[in-house]
C-alpha cells in the first residue's frame, strides 16, 4: 500500500461504528487517529485495507480510543497466517480502564519488579499482599525479574497476581509476531520494541481470569480477544466459519462484521465464534418439519 490512507476509505465502515454505540463526532475523531498513524507507519501501509478497516472498527466494538494522549490502544502490524495484517492492540492502561470501568476492580496497579528491588508477595495476605520498594538508583536497578498486577475490588480487598519474566518470556515465545522476527521475516515487533508494555499486558491478561465478573464485562472480553490475534487462526478454522456465515440466520450486518474479523482472528476468538454460528444456523426443511410436528 503505497499511497496515504484517506478518509474515504473508512466510509464503509462508519455506520458499523456508530451502531456499536460511538456518536458521529467520536467516529471521525477515531478515523481520524487512525489515518494519523497508518499515515506514519509504513508497516501498517503494507496491510491490507480489510485488516485496517477492521482494526478500527475494533475500537467501537472494545470502546477505547487511538487519541495517542490517552495511550489506551494501539494499530500495530502482525504477521499471522504467513503474512502481515493490521490489529488492534489495546495497552495495558487500556485493559485497565476496561476493568474500572466494569465495576469488577476499583483500581489496578501494575508494575516491573527488577533484581534489585525489595519485594515480596504473601497471596494469603488479601489486604496488603505485596510489599515493592524499588531500588531508586537506575544503574543498580539490574534486569527486569517479574511483573506482578494488583487489583483493589469493590469490598477493597486486594488480589495479586504475580508472573517471574521467564513465564512471560514463554507466552512471547508463543507469539506468531515474534517467532516472525526471530526467524527474519520481519524487522521488528512490539515484543522487542515495547517489553515493559507486553510483560505488563501479559500479567493483567492472566489476573483478569480469575477477577470477579460483572455484567459489563463483554468489552474487556473482546479486548482480551483482539489481543490474543497474536495466536493466529488456523486455516481449517477461518474455513470453517465461512462455512458457517453462508448458512447462518444472522442479518447481514452481523455476517459481514464476522468476516471483516476472520483475517485477524486468533485461535480463541474464532473458537468462540464458530459455536456462535453454529447456534444460529438455518433449519433443513426436515428439521423444520420436525419441530412443527412436535408442536
Amino acid at each position: 500500500m503505497s499511497n496515504e490512507i484517506t478518509r474515504q476509505q473508512f466510509d464503509p465502515i462508519a455506520k458499523a461504528m456508530q451502531d456499536a454505540g460511538f456518536n458521529p463526532e467520536r467516529v471521525k475523531k477515531e478515523i481520524s487517529f487512525a489515518i494519523q498513524i497508518i499515515n506514519k507507519s509504513p508497516g501498517l501501509q503494507e496491510c491490507s485495507q480489510q485488516s485496517l478497516q477492521a482494526a478500527v472498527l475494533n475500537i467501537s466494538n472494545i470502546g477505547l480510543s487511538l487519541n495517542p494522549v490517552a495511550k489506551e490502544a494501539y494499530l500495530v502490524p502482525r504477521w499471522i497466517n504467513g503474512g502481515t495484517v493490521a490489529v488492534l492492540d489495546p495497552s495495558y492502561i487500556g485493559l485497565v480502564k476496561l476493568l474500572t470501568d466494569s465495576g469488577s476492580v476499583k483500581s489496578m496497579l501494575c508494575q516491573l519488579v527488577y533484581s534489585g528491588d525489595n519485594f515480596e508477595v504473601d497471596l494469603a495476605n488479601n489486604g496488603n499482599p505485596v510489599i515493592h520498594k524499588p531500588e531508586l538508583t537506575r544503574s543498580k536497578r539490574g534486569e527486569v525479574t517479574g511483573v506482578y498486577a494488583l487489583a483493589t475490588l469493590i469490598d477493597g480487598t486486594r488480589q495479586v497476581e504475580y508472573m517471574s519474566i521467564e513465564e512471560v518470556n514463554e507466552i512471547r515465545e508463543r507469539s506468531e509476531t515474534y517467532k516472525a522476527h526471530k526467524a527474519g521475516k520481519i524487522q521488528s515487533c512490539t515484543w522487542i520494541t515495547d517489553a515493559g508494555e507486553m510483560t505488563r499486558k501479559t500479567v493483567i491478561k492472566r489476573i483478569y481470569k480469575y477477577l470477579p465478573r460483572t455484567d459489563r464485562m463483554t468489552q474487556i472480553d473482546e479486548a482480551i480477544a483482539a489481543d490474543n490475534s497474536d495466536f493466529a487462526i488456523s486455516d481449517a478454522q477461518a474455513y470453517y466459519i465461512e462455512s458457517l456465515i453462508a448458512t447462518s440466520t444472522l442479518e447481514e450486518r452481523q455476517r459481514g462484521a464476522i468476516e471483516m474479523e476472520v483475517p485477524v482472528m486468533s485461535s480463541s476468538r474464532a473458537t468462540e465464534v464458530i459455536e456462535m454460528l453454529k447456534a444460529n444456523q438455518q433449519l433443513s426443511d426436515r428439521e423444520t418439519l420436525k419441530r412443527l410436528q412436535s408442536k
